[in-house]
């Protein structure tokens, strides 16, 4: 036979603790924020690498170095297969042509066809490697951040209690 003995002032002190974290909408929104503080260096450092893309500022458009600075965006999940954090440049438009232009920027080079003559060339990129390369020698600061994030948020929970 099993036996379980549980103290009543602790189950009523967590379940006073879980309704005031019911929704858990204010714990979450903090957690959100302190996750997108903790990576917010890598946004910082691939949004400078691509402002460093050399533009003749000819064209009336946006320059494609601010444009996709500007795109540079975190998401945070969790639930599901994809919990968890992601730093992400939304697939470009066909801005002046070049379609999935932060893809192809970071690769070494890529060909495309010369406009109006039906001959393909292959272009060097002026910055490759700047996004798999500058996240990814951070990647245990990162890592090492949202743990802390996720334990802050437990302390949280359990200084209630």
């Amino acid at each position: 036979m099993i036996e379980v003995q549980v103290d009543a002032r602790n189950l009523t002190a967590l379940g006073r603790v879980l309704r005031a974290e019911a929704d858990g909408a204010a714990l979450k929104k903090d957690l959100v924020v302190a996750i997108r503080a903790a990576v917010s260096p890598g946004v910082s450092a691939v949004q400078g690498k691509l402002r460093a893309i050399p533009s003749k500022g000819i064209s009336p458009s946006p320059s494609l170095s601010s444009y996709l600075a500007s795109r540079v965006k975190v998401s945070v999940r969790f639930a599901g297969r994809s919990a968890g954090v992601r730093i992400r440049i939304a697939q470009t438009p066909t801005l002046r042509g070049f379609k999935m232009a932060a893809r192809r920027l970071n690769r070494t080079h890529w060909r495309h066809p010369v406009y109006g003559r039906g001959v393909w060339v292959t272009q060097q990129s002026p910055i490759p490697d700047y996004f798999d390369g500058t996240l990814s020698g951070h990647k245990s600061e990162y890592h090492a951040a949202v743990i802390a994030a996720c334990e802050a948020c437990a302390a949280r929970i359990g200084r209630r209690f």
